[in-house]
């Protein structure tokens, strides 16, 4: 069931992304480090992640609630992104595959959530 939740999560972030780039002529990023504002948003994301990855080996959540977290925690990660795109790079408009990559990633800790 989980697995099913990643295959049609990842399907669903890929075409919307193709969707939406071709729509509304959003470029990709050339490297890995066009995805961030400015350092100070990389270190923020840097620490957001670890900060997880610590609460979670600390923690020892079950793995269906794992699953969710997991999920709930890069629908985080993307609303912090779609807020500073749209705060700082408003005319580059990457902020629409921000959203839809949140909003997947919510749909899919929503629907681990009603099967745990």
């Amino acid at each position: 069931m989980i697995i099913t939740v990643f295959i049609v999560g990842f399907i669903m972030a890929g075409i919307l992304d193709l969707l939406l780039r071709k729509k509304f002529k959003i470029e990709k990023n050339e490297r890995f480090m066009d995805q961030y504002i400015n350092k100070a948003h990389f270190v923020f994301e840097i620490l957001l992640c670890a900060f997880f990855i610590v609460n979670v080996a600390v923690r020892g959540f079950p793995e269906k609630y794992l699953y969710f977290l997991l999920f709930l925690f890069f629908g985080l990660v993307f609303a912090v992104r779609l807020a500073l795109e749209y705060i700082f790079k408003k005319a580059q408009r990457k902020y629409i595959i921000s959203l839809a990559y949140m909003i997947v990633c919510l749909a899919c800790a929503l629907t681990i959530l009603l099967f745990l």
